[in-house]
């Protein structure tokens, strides 16, 4: 463990992205554009992504982060700062998000649609997607958490 490695006085900082506060696409969308039942399944399907139990890489929060240090016997400080910065939807960023076999082993966000949506619904929100997004530079939402051990 690092802590152990420090000094009486040594102090270390993590700063790590909290994945629950990430932007969530769906926000990008006018919910207009769609059905009212598919966009409804639609953010049902991005939000369970983040609440999942199972997965511990997006499944937590600053207070869940505090108590983990601490049930360890770590005394630490948490910040969190939320920020927004400009990020420019490009071809190869939708067809990320809508790739049928992720590069990092993980599961794409059309892997996690396909769980409440059929594949022709998920044709149609990539659509509206391209149609509304591509080319467009977006606000994007992000938090960070700032650990003090």
């Amino acid at each position: 463990l690092l802590a152990q490695l420090l000094q009486q006085s040594g102090v270390l900082i993590l700063a790590e992205t909290v994945p629950r506060h990430t932007q969530r696409l769906y926000r990008l969308l006018e919910k207009s554009k769609l059905d009212v039942d598919l966009y409804q399944r639609l953010v049902a399907a991005e939000e369970a992504i983040y609440s999942d139990k199972l997965d511990p890489m997006v499944n937590w929060d600053t207070a869940e982060l505090r108590v983990a240090f601490e049930s360890v016997g770590l005394g630490v400080e948490v910040d969190e700062e939320r920020s927004l910065t400009q990020l420019h939807i490009t071809p190869a960023l939708i067809d990320r998000w809508f790739a049928t076999a992720s590069a990092t082993n993980r599961p794409s966000y059309a892997a996690h649609l396909a769980k409440n949506l059929t594949k022709e619904e998920i044709r149609v929100v990539k659509e509206l997607f391209i149609r509304s997004l591509l080319h467009q530079t977006v606000n994007w939402e992000s938090a960070i958490a700032f650990v003090r051990i």
